[in-house]
């Protein structure tokens, strides 16, 4: 066992310095030998640019097709030296096993397989610690600094110090943003299990989840523009036309339906506080699909053996759908919840689109961009606050993640006791 476990230690130290050194020799190798080919695009470039007398300098266009070309370049060295990686490590992982083992299968299978499963996550751990670990670190360290570099609490100070900003921007924009993480999830998930449900009753089912999933594949300035037309108040003043004056207001849909007239053209999600919910309902429309795809998936997947036992039983249709679908697709609703919630969490284009940048409807995406032109007391010190408030919206999905680690971590122990 000890000789196995040196076997494993070996070859992954082996593999480890390979990749190490031979992977970016060979894509520094690779960039530098095809350095020829940005210029052949910039001289297609200027070709046509000649052809078809482009408006653009011939500068210009020499740049953008060298900048295309070396887009080009990069992106299939990339996909090149993946599948390089994956190539050397396993043929390195099998060869290395099978000189270590002496000829024992077993010893050889054993090497293999604690080696191949580090060869497939390896990457993703060091693009996890490149880009997420130490940059979150760097950010905490920061948050906790001075413009000359100090250690200091006063950023959070700064922060929750309603007097230092006046209107208490961060402490609105925290409540909004938790707002958002409870409440957005909470109706696009049950939304979504109510139209799985009974359009999974009908016939023209398919029909009514095609037009529930459409909105999923509109962008959320998209969305924020639609829904700017429905919830507009419109304005009184007006336009001159061929024909004399007309008016130039246009009240939108749901105005309209409230019986709101032009004099009162204030947008809904421009009103205080209750704003707030108009803008979260665009989001929920357009995640609504999502969920309702991913749990209709998993209502089909619900053995049918414990339906028509609940059946037999009696059970009625709540009954049906509470204590016998739910339970077995409650994996299935976390996952859905943990998506909704990071995708919340970085909502920033529907309250940007819609100009909504008032105190009482910022969230911490936008008050950050806010923040960016109208902070003046920070003096020197604005990139560390900027900092705190990356952190301070770090924190708010933590109780998500804790959650999502123990779940995991529980559904373990029961197929480990199973």
């Amino acid at each position: 066992m000890h000789s196995v476990k040196t076997a494993i230690a070996g070859n992954g130290l082996a593999i480890i310095l390979t990749v190490v050194f031979l992977l970016p020799i060979t894509g520094f190798v690779l960039f530098l030998t095809t350095a020829p080919l940005d210029n052949a695009f910039a001289a297609i470039g200027m070709w046509l640019h000649e052809t078809y007398d482009w408006s653009v300098s011939p500068f210009e266009t020499k740049e953008r097709f060298a900048k295309i070309g070396f887009a080009l370049r990069a992106v299939v060295i990339a996909v090149g030296i993946s599948f390089l990686y994956y190539g050397i490590t396993n043929w390195l992982n099998q060869g290395l096993a099978r000189i270590r083992s002496g000829g024992s299968l077993g010893k050889q299978s054993a090497i293999i397989e604690a080696i191949q499963p580090w060869i497939f996550v390896g990457p993703a751990i060091t693009l996890l610690l490149l880009f997420l670990l130490i940059p979150g670190f760097l950010t905490l360290s920061i948050s906790f600094q001075e413009a000359d570099g100090a250690f200091t609490n006063r950023n959070y100070a700064f922060l929750w110090d309603p007097a230092a900003l006046g209107y208490g921007q961060f402490r609105l924009a925290m409540r909004n943003s938790l707002l958002w993480l409870i409440l957005v999830p909470s109706f696009c998930i049950m939304l979504g299990l109510l139209i799985a449900v009974l359009a999974d009753s009908v016939r023209w089912g398919v029909v009514a989840k095609t037009f529930i999933f459409v909105p999923l594949a509109i962008s959320f300035v998209g969305a924020a523009v639609i829904w700017r037309n429905i919830f507009a108040g419109g304005g009184i003043e007006p336009q001159e036309a061929i024909n004399g004056f007309t008016p130039s207001y246009q009240i939108g849909l749901l105005k309209s339906l409230l019986g709101h007239t032009a004099e009162y053209n204030e947008p809904l999600y421009n009103l205080k506080f209750w704003g707030n919910f108009f803008l979260m309902w665009i989001l929920v429309w357009v995640q609504t699909g999502f969920a309702m795809v991913i749990f209709s998936a998993a209502l089909r997947g619900v053995p049918q053996d414990t339906i028509e036992a609940a059946t037999i039983d009696g059970a009625n249709p709540f009954q049906m759908f509470f204590r016998v679908k739910l339970p077995q697709i409650y994996s299935t609703v976390l996952v859905v919840w943990t998506t909704l919630v990071i995708l919340v969490l970085k909502v920033f284009d529907i309250p940007y689109a819609l100009s909504a940048n008032d105190d009482d409807k910022l969230l911490l995406a936008t008050m950050m961009e806010s923040a960016r032109n109208s902070w003046s007391q920070g003096g020197d010190n604005v990139d560390n606050l900027f900092a705190a408030i990356a952190i301070m919206l770090m924190l708010t999905v933590v109780p998500n993640m804790v959650f999502n680690a123990w779940r995991i971590r529980r559904e373990q122990k029961d197929l480990e006791g199973s």
